[in-house]
């Protein structure tokens, strides 16, 4: 669907007003922490101690099978991206974490599929219906490009895209194939980073947000060049009418 100049307007309008709020909140957040007397800090940084050392205690089974199940339900990836590092990394190394991430993020995209195609699609059809609305539509051709589309349009949560891509059935192929990647290297780059800024280790800390930067930036690029070719189709569909 291609957007009015009215629409892009709103949107650019919204998204300003939202950076503007988060410059705000960001601003506000710091001069709060600066407020604060060294014992808070003090406290704060035992109470982390003592949380990881508790989750480190239940161990990494525990861990990643909540990691590969809770965010398959609603649960924000980036909790367990950031815990992950921190808490694990001492103990199994880098690599084995990343590796466990990888294969949670692929349980969590299976379960979140499996249940919006199969188990709950006959709920959701009739509460759609009940609503006056249906399930959108398709063409097999244009999977891979929806799903590509879906997953790189900011906002919508991670989990909310796989529901859509599994109620409108998009074949299990092709939605890991893109899905998992885009995930799962957001995910495996905010491990690095919670476990840089653990270890107290600055320069790490700092290619893992540029990584996100560089990721975020690409995904920008893919998205207007969809875009682009979406507005291409539209007018080459008018010219032959």
């Amino acid at each position: 669907m291609v957007k009015t100049e009215h629409e892009v307007a709103q949107h650019r309008q919204r998204r300003l007003a939202a950076l503007v709020l988060a410059g705000v909140l960001a601003i506000g957040l710091g001069a709060l922490a600066l407020s604060q007397p060294p014992e808070t800090w003090k406290q704060i940084k035992e109470l982390v101690g003592a949380t990881v050392v508790w989750i480190r205690q239940l161990g990494a089974g525990w861990f990643f099978a909540a990691y590969a199940l809770l965010p398959a339900v609603g649960a924000p990836v980036s909790f367990f991206a950031l815990s992950a590092g921190p808490v694990f990394v001492p103990v199994l190394g880098m690599p084995v974490v990343l590796l466990l991430a990888g294969l949670s993020m692929a349980v969590s995209m299976t379960v979140s599929y499996a249940l919006a195609r199969f188990f709950l699609r006959p709920w959701i059809t009739r509460l759609l219906n009940y609503l006056g609305y249906s399930i959108p539509v398709v063409a097999a051709d244009k999977h891979r490009m929806f799903a590509l589309l879906v997953r790189i349009t900011p906002g919508p949560p991670y989990v909310m895209q796989s529901f859509l891509l599994g109620l409108i059935e998009v074949p299990y192929g092709i939605y890991m194939l893109i899905s998992w990647p885009i995930a799962t290297a957001m995910s495996l780059l905010v491990i690095l980073f919670g476990d840089a800024v653990a270890q107290g280790r600055g320069r790490v800390a700092l290619l893992s947000v540029l990584g996100v930067c560089i990721l975020a930036v690409i995904i920008r690029l893919m998205r207007k060049r969809l875009d682009t070719r979406a507005r291409d189709a539209g007018s080459i569909s008018k010219d032959h009418v």
